[in-house]
Formats: structure tokens, C-alpha cells, sequence
């Protein structure tokens, strides 16, 4: 079965941060046991009203 279209496709987006945020940021989501991939996605997904 094929999977829908909106669920294949993903979409890479990269940022700068410096590397003192980035330590605070590694450090915050290593105490919330997530990925900064998770943690970024699910802020996102906040801020624009679509909670999975």
C-alpha cells in the first residue's frame, strides 16, 4: 500500500546557533529525554495549532 503523500515527504531545514545555545539546547533536551529534532517539531507544531 502506498503511503499518503503528505506522509512520505519530508522537508530538511537547518540554523546557526551559537555554540553556547547549542549546549543549553543539547542540555535541555537530554533532561526532557527527547531529540532536538523532536523537541524543534514539536514547538513548531505548537506555535501553528497542529499538536500530533
Amino acid at each position: 500500500m502506498a503511503k499518503k503523500e503528505d506522509e512520505s515527504k519530508t522537508r530538511l531545514i537547518h540554523i546557526r546557533l551559537s555554540e553556547e545555545l547549542h549546549k543549553t539546547l543539547r542540555i535541555r533536551v537530554a533532561e526532557l529525554d527527547t531529540s532536538i529534532q523532536k523537541w524543534v517539531e514539536s514547538l513548531i507544531e505548537k506555535n501553528l495549532g497542529k499538536h500530533k
